[in-house]
C-alpha cells in the first residue's frame, strides 16, 4: 500500500532531517510519482524564495559554526535536484539497494542523455570520500552512445572542499593521478568555501589540476540547466 506523503514530510526531507531508511523509502516514492516530485521541488523552491526575502540576521550569522560546514539550504539543494532528475543515489541509503546495479541503471541514463555528469561533495567523511572517488573514476571511463568519454565535473564544497586541498588531502597522489589519466574528469573547489577558510586565516591551496568556481551552488545550477545529470555522494 502506498503511503500518503504530507508535506511536512517532505520538509523533514528537503531539511536533511530523515533517518536513512524513510528517505530511502521516500525517494521511492518520488521516483514513481511526477506529481510527488513536483511538490518536492515546489517546496524546495518556496524555502529557496523565504530564504531569500529573510536572510539570517547578524547575530545567527554570528552564532552559526563557521568554516567548511555546509548550510543546510544546500544539502537541500543537492537532494532536490536529485529527485528532480529522478535519480536515486545508492549511497544515500547504505543497504536499501543494490548498489552496483544502481550505478549501471545510472550510467545508463546519462549515455541516453548525452554523457554528462555532475558529482558533489559535500563532506569529508572517508567513506564519502571514497565512493566519490570511486565514482568519479568509474564515470570518466564511460563513454556516451556515439563513443565520446562522459564528461564529468566533480564539484566539491562544505567539508568536502578538504578532498581537494594540497596538504590537507588525504587522497592527493589519487587525486593528481586522475586529473592526468582523464581529460574527460573536471575537478572543481567552491571558492566561497575558500573564503571560508580564508577569513579564518587558514590558507587554502588547491591541488594540481583543481579549477575553482565561484560557488558550488550557482555552478550546480549551471549545469542542470545545462541538461546535466546530477549524482551526489
Amino acid at each position: 500500500m502506498k503511503r500518503e506523503i504530507s508535506d511536512e514530510i517532505l520538509c523533514a526531507h528537503i531539511d536533511n532531517e530523515l533517518d536513512p531508511a524513510d528517505r530511502a523509502q521516500l525517494l521511492e516514492q518520488i521516483a514513481a510519482d511526477p506529481q510527488l516530485r513536483g511538490r518536492a521541488c515546489e517546496l524546495w523552491q518556496l524555502k529557496q524564495m523565504v530564504r531569500g526575502a529573510y536572510p539570517l540576521p547578524a547575530a545567527a550569522k554570528a552564532a552559526a559554526p563557521r568554516g567548511l560546514a555546509a548550510p543546510r539550504w544546500l544539502h537541500a539543494l543537492a537532494a532536490t535536484l536529485l529527485l528532480a532528475v529522478g535519480v536515486l543515489g545508492g549511497w544515500l541509503a547504505h543497504g536499501q539497494v543494490d548498489e552496483e546495479r544502481l550505478m549501471l541503471s545510472q550510467i545508463e541514463t546519462i549515455r541516453t542523455e548525452g554523457g554528462r555528469v555532475v558529482l558533489h561533495l559535500f563532506s569529508d567523511e572517508p567513506a564519502r570520500m571514497e565512493t566519490a572517488l570511486k565514482t568519479a573514476e568509474r564515470l570518466a571511463r564511460e563513454r556516451d552512445k556515439t563513443g565520446r568519454p562522459f564528461r564529468v565535473e566533480f564539484i566539491a564544497n562544505g567539508p568536502g572542499l578538504h578532498l581537494l586541498r594540497a596538504g590537507g588531502s588525504p587522497y592527493a597522489a589519487r587525486i593528481v593521478a586522475l586529473h592526468e589519466a582523464y581529460e574527460n574528469l573536471r575537478l572543481v573547489a567552491c571558492q566561497e568555501a575558500i573564503g571560508r577558510l580564508r577569513e579564518r586565516g587558514i590558507e587554502v591551496v588547491l591541488l594540481p589540476g583543481v579549477d575553482a568556481a565561484p560557488s558550488a551552488e550557482g555552478e550546480l545550477a549551471a549545469r542542470l540547466t545545462q541538461g546535466w545529470r546530477y549524482l551526489q555522494s
